[in-house]
């Protein structure tokens, strides 16, 4: 007789049954024979295999421990390993009915029970869909408990939240607090009702680096000179900056410094006593600003402290103007940050590894043709806009992979001509004063691409926005959109309709496989395909990429060797 999981719990969270693995839940599932249907115990045993195979580890080796399970099975993506998102939703729904079956479950209330009175009451006086939806959850929990409306508080969220963290696999319990608690306090507000609002939870963590305004004036006001003199604000000045820095340059300036005095104040020096950027670049500070961040990177190899340093020994010179044998000493602790190696860092290799398989990059460039036939089946709306708006930018990267920044700011008729005419050739340029290394680029628009663009500034867009938009990604009143909501759309895009994680700048990376995949040691068409100014950059990045290839082509002239070689036929004796 199969042992019986339950007497192994000792309480009601998820880690009572740390001692539990999946393969009892297997049997315990079998052994309910009286109460479940062969059908039904058929399908509960098929979710929780499905969810072990998804976990890639033996049922046997699996603790039942939801929370853990929870965590694990929502670094998934369901696309990248051939499920659809209902048909995963579907798997955890089955594999939580599983564990209900067998006796299993901590989570004491049942999501379907009915509403009591009170809850049916409060409900029906509700007026739109969010709070009816943003509430079902809670309503029913609180009903089969007893718990009126007008008793809920802070601890019942709590319990509420507690129980459907150790009792379910919901991907973002902390996100689900939060709406709850918004959705509530929204509805609290109502007159009439007598609700008591709740406290809304913060899961953000705390600000890594030191509040700006705790720093003297006099510091702020000595970083906004030295960014705008950067800037080239007044490029006639008599002390003007030889060579202005980019917007972007600065910014990231901005944000080193940011850095540098955060890692002062936590070597133990007092933010009054940093009252100008002359302060980073005395020798004792300058020591400590590295010394912090050279322990925050536990001694390893870290390209921004290498950045940070170098940009304080830079402030030194041009800005501050410390005495010559100073800046030798600071030159030469710069030289003992360890130095990044050159190339892709390891975050970036284990991305482009995902498209080893070749089914990955298919569903990358299939993405904006599927996109793009739901936006056209569609009514246009906000929806539908973002939606093409993420076919767009997809497209344009798989074929011209831009930096974010230029991709961002294209706009029609000035980095974008369109061509109608059937053998009209549309383009994509950009000058030079608008790329990073102010090399000048050009790419020739795909028709398929190009027809896209067409109909996307013609009809889709201006049904939503009232207009013709000049700039290609656009909000729906017609204001550009930022970096980072033109990121956002691509990742999330990527991620839930492809199952890949991918970074508008990682197609670039790709970009230099692909080419690397097809021709190898074409370093060249990898490098003016990219912009790169240098050979050197781009042969330093992706050297390694290509060893690969060099080294799967002298694999194969081996195993070529080894197939040519006939086998040797034995002269056969006079004694045989």
């Amino acid at each position: 007789m199969p042992r019986t999981p339950a007497t192994k719990a000792s309480g009601m969270d998820g880690s009572a049954f740390a001692a539990i693995t999946l393969q009892d839940l297997l049997d315990a599932v079998e052994g309910r024979r009286q109460t479940l249907s062969v059908t039904r115990r058929r399908d509960l045993r098929s979710a929780v295999k499905r969810v072990a195979s998804l976990l890639g580890e033996d049922p046997g080796r699996i603790p039942l421990n939801l929370p853990e399970l929870s965590r694990k099975l929502a670094e998934v993506n369901p696309v990248s390993v051939g499920l659809t998102i209902k048909t995963f939703c579907n798997i955890k729904s089955d594999f939580i009915a599983a564990v209900k079956a067998a006796g299993l479950t901590p989570l004491r209330h049942r999501p379907k029970a009915p509403l009591s009175a009170d809850w049916a009451r409060m409900m029906a006086q509700l007026s739109g869909k969010r709070p009816r939806v943003g509430l079902s959850h809670l309503a029913r929990y609180c009903s089969d408990l007893g718990v009126a409306p007008d008793k809920i508080n802070d601890a019942v969220i709590k319990n509420f939240i507690a129980e459907v963290r150790d009792g379910s696999l919901r991907r973002k319990p902390n996100i689900l607090h939060r709406m709850v608690s918004k959705v509530w306090n929204e509805v609290a507000r109502q007159p009439g009702l007598n609700l008591q609002q709740v406290t809304v939870p913060n899961f953000r963590r705390p600000p890594r680096r030191i509040d700006r305004r705790l720093l003297p004036d006099s510091f702020r006001a000595d970083v906004d000179q030295y960014l705008s003199w950067c800037a080239g604000a007044d490029p006639f000045a008599a002390n003007a900056r030889s060579r202005v820095l980019a917007p972007r340059t600065c910014t990231l300036r901005r944000e080193l410094i940011h850095t540098a005095v955060t890692a002062l104040v936590e070597s133990g020096v007092e933010p009054a006593a940093i009252r100008f950027l002359a302060d980073l670049v005395s020798i004792e500070n300058f020591k400590r600003i590295l010394r912090r961040r050279h322990e925050a990177a536990k001694g390893r190899e870290n390209a921004t402290n290498r950045d940070l340093a170098e940009a304080l020994v830079q402030i030194g010179r041009e800005w501050v103007k410390v005495d010559a044998d100073v800046l030798v000493d600071l030159k030469r602790l710069t030289a003992k940050v360890p130095m990044p190696i050159s190339g892709l860092t390891a975050k970036n290799k284990a991305f482009l590894r995902q498209f080893d398989d070749p089914a990955a990059l298919r569903r990358l460039f299939n993405l904006p043709r599927r996109l793009w036939a739901e936006v056209k089946r569609r009514k246009p709306n906000r929806s539908t806009l973002a939606k093409a708006q993420a076919a767009l930018a997809v497209a344009i990267l798989s074929y011209m992979p831009l930096r974010l920044q230029n991709l961002t700011a294209l706009t029609f008729d000035v980095h974008l001509f369109m061509r109608e005419g059937a053998r009209a050739t549309s383009t994509l340029e950009l000058a030079a004063g608008e790329v990073k290394n102010r090399r000048e680029l050009a790419f020739d628009i795909p028709p398929e691409v190009a027809k896209m663009m067409i109909e996307y500034r013609d009809h889709i867009a201006p049904k939503v926005i009232g207009h013709r938009p000049k700039r290609l990604f656009v909000n729906v009143d017609g204001t550009p959109k930022g970096q980072d909501a033109v990121a956002d759309l691509i990742t999330r895009h990527l991620a839930k309709r492809a199952g890949i994680v991918l970074t508008p700048h990682q197609f670039r990376h790709l970009s230099a496989k692909v080419l690397l995949d097809a021709e190898p040691g074409s370093f060249e068409t990898v490098r003016q395909l990219l912009g790169h100014a240098s050979l050197n950059t781009t042969v330093a990045s992706y050297a390694g990429i290509d060893s690969r290839r060099a080294a799967r082509h002298h694999q194969r002239l081996v195993e070529e060797t080894l197939a040519a070689e006939k086998p040797r036929h034995r002269r056969k004796t006079l004694a045989s």
